[in-house]
């Protein structure tokens, strides 16, 4: 822990999973630099917005990293993502893109998931940074195709059907 409140003593955000914090008193020292993430169908917390809301009940001060790709496995209607954007709006500090495979792995984005993070990407603020959580590192897909992925995904030009 005291490696950790060290990086946030040098301003630097840490992104936490909710599952990990057992003792909340340690983790609110971090104040704004706490950053609270979304997880997958994994885990038991932190996956609707219900939920998250509870998180900064405890963490007033935390601010909130959204995966969209989590979002996206439990949740692929992307209702849950949007009731968590809304909810959270005022917290966003960063955005993970990636596609979640039903194994809770990271893959390159697909066709089906860059549409779907489309009908959110309105609610993502353009100042949010966004880290590409994409696999590239064993020939899955090329760096540039996965940011021209994730520009697609978050492009928040409104659709209009052709015809």
């Amino acid at each position: 822990m005291e490696q950790l409140l060290s990086v946030a003593a040098r301003g630097i955000p840490v992104v936490v999973h909710p599952d990990v914090i057992f003792t909340p008193e340690a983790w609110e020292q971090m104040g704004s630099l706490l950053l609270l993430e979304n997880m997958d169908k994994r885990k038991r917390v932190a996956r609707s917005a219900q939920d998250l809301l509870g998180w900064f009940t405890t963490f007033p001060r935390a601010r909130f990293c959204f995966d969209i790709g989590r979002a996206r496995q439990f949740d692929p209607t992307m209702a849950e993502a949007r009731m968590i954007l809304q909810a959270l709006s005022g917290r966003q500090a960063e955005v993970h893109i990636s596609e979640v495979n039903t194994n809770s792995r990271h893959d390159p984005l697909s066709a089906n998931a860059i549409s779907a993070f489309r009908s959110v990407a309105h609610l993502i603020p353009e100042r949010v940074p966004v880290i590409l959580e994409t696999l590239i590192d064993q020939g899955q897909s090329e760096i540039l195709t996965e940011i021209d992925r994730a520009r697609r995904a978050l492009d928040q030009t409104p659709f209009v059907a052709a015809g």
